[in-house]
């Protein structure tokens, strides 16, 4: 707190103790409100005894005349006091008054010699008095991270961050209604897991009191859903909080909104006809066109799409045939390009490596890349025909991963071989790899039909579409670190 909002502070706790000596509530629970300020606003010059409330933005005593603007989450209007219309008492208690509080007003609304719309005030009572000033000044990369901290101040002083966050909900909503149109069934699975996975990431380990064991914050959606596919339901999705105790960027966060849905009787070729539908159906609906500027960048998800082999994308930047080269050769590639990543990784994770430093960067425009390796998709079915590659799909934009999905694998006996090989790399270090679910084995022992799911950060994917710079821009309450 600087010294000036603390001396500010000290007056404005000074005037809320001397109205609760006049018998006042600063904080009263019940108010009468008839409208918001949009909808009077509507109703125009000569409109009568308007009830409206919201937040004092601004405030300008001149003598018998007092001049507000007061703001709610709709719109801003300016309010007059005149001594003679509302009394000297209630005039007097403006003095009370000051920028940030909240105050209900009533009066009939006229147009200033500006031809500004203003509210005459014939009554008024206050709501809320605070204690701490509004910022007058709220801008700039030097305020990033007190803007982070203190979200609510960054709503209140940039309409375009309050704007965004409207945004951002209407684009999820979207996302709901393509597939409750296409009749999926939305459902919730749990949060806490015995054994996390369906993804290779780091949990967060918990600790459950009664039972005395540990739990884990689920890292993806993935294995609850599929044993509901086992269950019997065959469209499902769900939107929901995953958790992964990786490093923070401008892509990455601890926490974020995940979006997977599964459908039974489908493959991966479904998938890369349905996927680009639900994102112009979802961008559309939201930002009323399909080109998007990220960054500069025209992304243009309508006619910007194109399929592009995993495998030989890496090989064309590398020369390196990640399917038939043997490790050594795969590390001696790491080496050459100054791929940053544990050269005692396994072979999956040191691929992975090399795509997102040779290839990623350089898809721009919404891309498809299909046939990836067995080995960096444990979850993925196999080619039946090139048993070392996955019917997998993953989806790039401006080169960022924004959305990934595949055949899922159904077989038990093939499933259980590829956590115990990842169990192997977990041993050996790899604390991103995945552990054996054996209850997940278990039920496809019970039989899943064949089916296809997809998976996106909901966060990443409208940060790009807002042409944000940072996650943590389109994230309300981002996690920050301890001051």
């Amino acid at each position: 707190m600087e010294k000036g909002d603390f001396q500010e502070k000290k007056i404005r706790q000074k005037k809320v103790n001397d109205l609760r000596l006049l018998g006042i509530n600063p904080y009263p629970s019940t108010v009468a409100v008839g409208m918001s300020v949009a909808e009077s606003r509507e109703l125009g010059e000569g409109a009568k005894k308007v009830k409206i409330a919201g937040r004092i933005v601004s405030f300008r005593q001149m003598g018998k005349l007092t001049f507000a603007n007061i703001k709610d989450e709709t719109a801003k209007i300016q309010i007059a006091f005149k001594e003679d219309s509302i009394g000297k008492s209630k005039y007097d208690f403006l003095n009370f008054l000051n920028v940030g509080d909240f105050v209900s007003v009533t009066g009939n609304l006229f147009k200033t010699k500006k031809g500004e719309l203003t509210v005459q005030v014939t009554d008024f009572n206050l709501l809320t008095k605070a204690l701490m000033p509004l910022p007058e000044k709220w801008h700039g990369l030097k305020d990033q991270e007190l803007r982070f901290r203190k979200r609510y101040l960054d709503l209140l002083s940039s309409n375009q961050v309050f704007e965004l966050f409207k945004l951002r909900s209407k684009f999820i909503k979207n996302v709901r209604n393509f597939f409750e149109q296409k009749d999926f069934l939305e459902v919730e699975t749990p949060v806490l897991e015995n054994i996390p996975g369906g993804a290779d990431a780091e949990p967060f380990v918990t600790h459950h009191n009664t039972l005395d064991f540990d739990l884990y914050l689920r890292i993806s959606l993935e294995l609850h859903l599929k044993r509901l596919l086992v269950g019997g339901y065959e469209r499902i999705f769900e939107i929901g909080k995953v958790f992964r105790n990786e490093g923070m960027s401008t892509q990455h966060l601890q926490e974020f909104t995940m979006l997977e849905f599964y459908i039974a009787y489908k493959d991966y070729n479904f998938l890369m006809k349905f996927v680009p539908d639900l994102y112009r159906y979802a961008i559309k609906n939201t930002f009323g066109s399909l080109k998007i500027d990220y960054q500069g960048i025209e992304l243009d998800f309508d006619q910007g799409w194109k399929t592009i082999d995993y495998v030989k994308a890496i090989k064309e930047k590398t020369g390196v045939d990640v399917v038939k080269a043997a490790d050594n050769e795969i590390k001696e590639a790491i080496k050459k390009f100054k791929v940053r990543t544990d050269i005692k990784a396994g072979r999956g994770r040191l691929i992975d490596q090399l795509y997102k430093k040779m290839v990623r960067p350089e898809l721009v425009q919404p891309t498809i890349l299909i046939n990836l390796p067995v080995a960096v998709s444990p979850l993925a079915k196999r080619h039946f025909d090139k048993p070392e590659l996955a019917e997998r799909m993953v989806i790039v934009a401006a080169g960022i991963e924004i959305g990934n999905g595949f055949s899922e694998l159904n077989d038990p006996q093939d499933q259980k071989e590829r956590f115990l090989e990842q169990m192997k790399l977990r041993k050996a270090g790899d604390k991103e790899a995945q552990m054996t679910d054996n209850d997940f084995i278990e039920a496809l022992e019970y039989g899943m039909p064949p089916a296809a799911g997809f998976g996106v950060g909901l966060d990443r994917l409208f940060m790009i579409l807002a042409g944000a710079d940072s996650i943590r821009e389109v994230v309300l309450f981002p996690t920050m670190k301890d001051k």
